[in-house]
């Protein structure tokens, strides 16, 4: 924005710097020149106010691209908000019929978001030790072999096809 007020600022300084070269009957060759960086800067003037209207109008559209992106994530959210609690409160049931303590329960929801054992060990302010051996525990109580088949028991209905 800057340099196209510039090249404004230039052209009409050429502008009048013409006019007054003229009255003053300099030579023509000088006119010339002056009448020569008028048509640059001007042309540099056009050009820089192409691309801050090419500019302007991608940032038009990646807006608007952002709201539909916004308002598609908000409609999925809202539409799969009871989905997400009925599975929860199904995950929560299981996790009471294998037994799990509340400390458990935890370190599972994470393990089942993906979080690592340092993560979630830096999440609960614990040892990354404690949280393998609670996982440990989950996997036991669970009767699965490690976080993947954790996380298969409840994702492997919830993902499968209709007819599978």
């Amino acid at each position: 924005m800057l340099s196209l007020v510039l090249y404004l600022v230039f052209s009409i300084s050429f502008v009048v710097d013409i006019f007054f070269d003229l009255n003053e009957k300099v030579a023509f060759e000088h006119v010339l020149h002056e009448f020569l960086l008028l048509t640059l800067s001007l042309s540099a003037a056009i050009y820089q106010t192409i691309l801050l209207s090419r500019q302007k109008k991608k940032i038009v559209e990646v807006q608007e691209q952002l709201v539909e992106t916004t308002n598609s994530y908000l409609s999925w959210k809202a539409k799969s908000r009871h989905s997400a609690q009925q599975i929860r409160q199904a995950i929560d049931l299981q996790f009471d019929e294998w037994g799990l303590s509340p400390s458990e329960k935890d370190v599972a929801l994470f393990l089942i978001k993906g979080l690592s054992m340092k993560e979630i060990a830096h999440i609960r302010e614990t040892q990354d030790k404690t949280v393998r051996q609670q996982a440990t525990q989950i996997y036991k109580k669970a009767d699965v072999s490690g976080r993947q088949e954790l996380s298969a028991f409840f994702l492997e209905d919830i993902v499968a096809t209709p007819d599978s």
